[in-house]
């Protein structure tokens, strides 16, 4: 599988400008610093929001006080969509917390809901972007389950070269600067275990960081680190000697 960088938007289907133009005269402009909340839990739904820039971090809190990360929203993406899906709540049920400074355009609910009634164009576009959200998502739950940390992370990286990565040198640099904390929260591990990681495929030549910002030499063999992940074929190996015990006995 090879990347191909003059699609790399099709890996998460962004609002277009006209899309923005469209929603601008209706809605206010707003600035937020890095680690303000947008919103939070239980608190009022009013707006639909729309990033222009920065990053956006939606998260719940369990019982037990442990935050879980759901999505971050890049610069193009909308968000506040899920709680629209259930109209008989009134309240938010995530918090929106910034990552960085960002610029948000909040569109107010009536609005956006009259939008979509009478314009087609608006409603296929936020239904792809949530259908790819979607998918993005099985695919994580299903990697969870199916995947060591460093497949993870190497699938996940090569997620962010397809919506960020530039050409540089012979390979390419995702344009984006994360924290191993917010990588690990993407993958669902611990920021050791991304440190550890992250180690292991710099020594091996996979991964050298530029100015803060992941650089690939290589993204056709860096891709091929997940055709055969290490713990899918050492259980491969467990399974077949296992039959083999058995059909012995």
């Amino acid at each position: 599988m090879t990347t191909n960088f003059s699609e790399k938007n099709t890996s998460l289907i962004l609002l277009d400008q006209v899309m923005l133009d469209i929603y601008k005269p209706c809605s206010s402009a707003l600035s937020f610093a890095k680690n303000d909340f947008v919103f939070q839990a239980s608190a009022p739904k009013k707006f639909f929001y729309i990033l222009i820039s920065g990053r956006v971090k939606l998260f719940r809190v369990s019982s037990l006080g442990r935050e879980v990360t759901q999505w971050f929203c890049f610069p193009g993406e909308v968000f506040g969509l899920s709680d629209i899906a259930f109209p008989q709540t009134n309240k938010q049920s995530v918090f929106a917390q910034c990552c960085e400074r960002s610029e948000i355009l909040a569109i107010p609910l009536n609005q956006f809901n009259n939008f979509v009634k009478h314009s087609p164009d608006v409603a296929i576009q936020i239904i792809e972007q949530l259908t790819v959200r979607l998918k993005i998502v099985g695919d994580t739950l299903l990697n969870f389950t199916s995947d060591n940390v460093r497949t993870r992370l190497v699938k996940i990286l090569t997620r962010l070269t397809m919506r960020f990565g530039v050409p540089y040198k012979k390979g390419v640099l995702i344009n984006v600067n994360l924290t191993h904390k917010e990588i690990s929260d993407m993958i669902g591990t611990c920021r050791q275990s991304v440190t550890t990681a992250l180690g292991e495929l710099k020594a091996e030549g996979h991964v050298q960081v530029i100015n803060s910002h992941f650089y690939i030499d290589s993204i056709e063999n860096f891709e091929k680190l997940v055709d055969v992940p290490e713990d899918l074929a050492v259980r491969n190996k467990q399974a077949s000697e296992l039959v083999k015990e058995i059909a012995v006995h």
